[in-house]
C-alpha cells in the first residue's frame, strides 16, 4: 500500500503546489488523492488511506513537496 499512497500523494503534490498537511486538511485535495487512491485499490476505506499518508508522512518516507516541484521543473 505505500507504493499507492506515495504515488498518489506525489501526483496530488505536483498537480497542486501542496503538502500531505494540505491534502488532509482541504477537502477538495483530499477527495482527488482518495479518488487516486481508490483506483489502485478498489474499497480501501478513506479511515485506512489517509491514515496510512499521515503515518508515512510521519516517518518522513514521502518526498517534500518543494522536492517535487524542483523535479517537475526539469526537463
Amino acid at each position: 500500500m505505500d507504493e499507492i499512497i506515495t504515488s498518489a500523494y506525489q501526483r496530488i503534490a505536483r498537480d497542486h503546489d501542496c503538502s500531505a498537511d494540505n491534502i488532509l486538511e482541504t477537502p477538495e485535495l483530499r477527495e482527488a488523492f482518495l479518488r487516486q487512491c481508490r483506483e489502485a485499490r478498489p474499497g480501501a476505506s478513506e479511515h485506512e488511506l489517509l491514515h496510512h499518508l499521515m503515518h508515512l508522512r510521519k516517518q518522513g518516507r514521502l518526498p517534500r513537496s518543494r522536492d517535487l516541484r524542483r523535479a517537475g521543473e526539469l526537463p
